[in-house]
């Protein structure tokens, strides 16, 4: 249990911001003043009983130090002024308490986005090799729920110093009270709190981990399904995929039945066992010596000690167990956000003579080479075709040289300029790509020609016409068309004309077509590629294809086959 706990406070102190960090230790002195407050707050009732059923105490220690001071004529004056300013420290005490939890919720939330943000960076500057080997579901899950579970640990881990606290405070003003009767409560609670602490963390941590496998199961199966609807649809499996999407979600609510069930465990536990030990004493006292005036201002001390501290003690345990249930999507998070990303500048390249590889080997994280030993040059302007059977590396070489990819040996140059990770974004910035399934997402034409960048509406317009879908859109909402999600309201032929018009969009020098017609019918390929062609002017244009007809009008063909190029 130490061990586990000094691992959560190790990965989130690497994990958090200095300016959080400080804001937390912030956090943990008003948890302390709050714990005095609370202390405070049962300590002053068991005077104010004692003087309000005995006024002649007035005349004996600090009652009477007090009553000199502020120079009281009478005890009830004295009592009624002492009563007053009870019910103000109470006022005072409700509005710190307001404050501290408006603070830490807000702590809470800040710590959400924080990590949110930071995983999108991290997933954002995964080098591509690296993220084409993970499922998107899983970014998706990591950031929308375990961002969330890991703010909810550092609030439950704050809320946990806060009831530790007060509960000391009390525990040792209950000890100057009556140290006989403390240590016999203390040695039957603690006997108990022990038993179920451990049991309830042991079940707790496996059904955090059970949670996010359920999570990251739902997830993926919500991706894929509405991901090939279609697909699905003419299989006509939907009550298979149900039947998967049914397990996760059954998964997943009985983590969290059980996880909310175990909560309410220790507090039905605590607060019968520590009431029915005080009403014991009563009982003992009525006895033993046939009265308990006697012992009433100690026995209210301690009922109001313990109506504080049972549910403190309570809530303990449910923060304990909470953490132990989010402790898993710290571990996954403090990993994603040490997972190598590319360090990325934006130094300027000028592209006015040729881009050249030399010596080009490259190999995915997982298996044998893909390419070997690869040597071309590419002359701006040219009409470029990369032709080979699927699988002989013509599209991971395209990816090397435009930046997507980093060859593991060899080097890449645009007019003799070394592309590295100091330029290799503002060489980027100079393609345009145009894929084989173009994705739209759900929002207007103009929304997903700009995708992302500033939006023009006079570019985006300009770059429709060249595309010819222009004189179509005129008949709808022009470039405010919803499209629908993955462009469903749209022909494969329009949805490759707006890949065409995202391309163009940046007005980029090197215009990439990666199998881009090859779901389309030869009609609709044929009149597409007439307006690349048209399009791509002085471009310097790089084709991959399978079909000879896609690149007949190309300055070169480049074949290859098994990673190699073929003379």
């Amino acid at each position: 249990m130490y061990t586990a706990i000094k691992t959560v406070l190790q990965k989130l102190n690497r994990l958090l911001e200095r300016k959080r960090k400080f804001y937390l230790v912030i956090l943990f002195i008003m948890s302390i003043v709050l714990s005095v407050v609370e202390t405070a707050g049962v300590s002053v009732v068991m005077p104010f009983i004692s003087i309000a059923s005995n006024p002649d105490a007035v005349d004996s220690g600090w009652y009477k130090y007090f009553f000199d001071l502020f120079a009281f004529n009478n005890k009830n004056t004295f009592i009624i002024f002492f009563g007053v300013a009870i019910i103000v420290f109470y006022v005072f005490r409700s509005l710190y308490n307001i404050l501290y939890n408006y603070s830490i919720n807000k702590f809470s939330l800040g710590t959400f986005r924080y990590f949110a943000t930071r995983l999108f960076k991290t997933y954002l500057a995964l080098p591509y090799k690296v993220y084409v080997q993970k499922n998107p579901s899983v970014f998706a899950q990591m950031i929308n729920g375990e961002a969330h579970n890991l703010s909810n640990l550092l609030l439950n881990l704050l809320r946990l110093f806060s009831e530790a606290c007060t509960v000391l405070f009390l525990y040792c003003f209950m000890l100057l009270v009556n140290w006989q009767i403390t240590l016999v409560l203390t040695f039957i609670l603690l006997v108990l709190v022990l038993v179920v602490f451990v049991t309830l963390v042991r079940i707790s941590k496996k059904l955090g981990e059970r949670r996010y496998a359920a999570n990251v199961k739902l997830s993926r199966t919500l991706w894929e399904t509405f991901g090939n609807f279609k697909f699905i649809k003419l299989k006509g499996n939907e009550d298979e995929i149900f039947r998967v999407f049914s397990d996760s979600t059954t998964s997943l609510s009985r983590t969290s039945i059980l996880s909310a069930t175990l909560g309410t465990i220790p507090k039905n536990i605590l607060e019968n066992l520590g009431f029915s030990l005080l009403i014991g004493a009563v009982c003992y006292i009525l006895w033993r010596y046939n009265s308990a005036a006697m012992v009433i201002p100690v026995i209210s001390m301690y009922a109001l000690a313990l109506y504080r501290m049972l549910p403190a003690i309570n809530r303990m345990l449910e923060y304990i167990n909470l953490i132990a249930y989010a402790q898993q999507s710290l571990h996954m998070i403090y990993d994603d956000l040490n997972l190598e990303t590319d360090n990325e500048g934006f130094s300027p390249v000028a592209f006015t003579q040729s881009i050249r590889g030399e010596n080009l080997w490259f190999r995915y994280l997982k298996g044998d080479d893909v390419l070997k030993d690869i040597s071309l040059e590419i002359r701006i302007g040219e009409k470029i075709a990369f032709v080979g059977e699927s699988g002989s590396g013509k599209t991971t070489l395209v990816d090397l040289l435009i930046g997507i990819y980093r060859p593991i040996r060899g080097h890449i140059y645009v007019d003799d300029v070394l592309i590295d990770h100091t330029n290799i974004r503002s060489w980027r910035s100079k393609i345009g790509y145009i894929p084989q399934n173009i994705y739209l997402f759900d929002g207007t034409v103009a929304e997903n020609v700009a995708f992302g960048s500033e939006h023009d509406e006079e570019k985006i317009a300009q770059v429709l016409k060249k595309a010819k879908i222009w004189d179509f859109l005129e008949q709808k909402e022009g470039a405010d068309t919803l499209v629908g999600e993955g462009g469903i309201q749209l022909s494969g032929g329009q949805k490759q004309r707006i890949g065409i018009a995202r391309a163009l969009y940046n007005d980029p020098e090197v215009l990439i077509l990666d199998e881009a017609t090859s779901s389309l019918d030869d009609q609709t390929e044929s009149q597409i590629m007439d307006e690349i062609y048209d399009v791509s002017g002085s471009k310097t244009l790089i084709i991959i294809a399978h079909r000879l007809s896609t690149v007949e009008r190309c300055d070169r063909r480049i074949q290859i086959e098994d990673g190699v190029i073929i003379p």
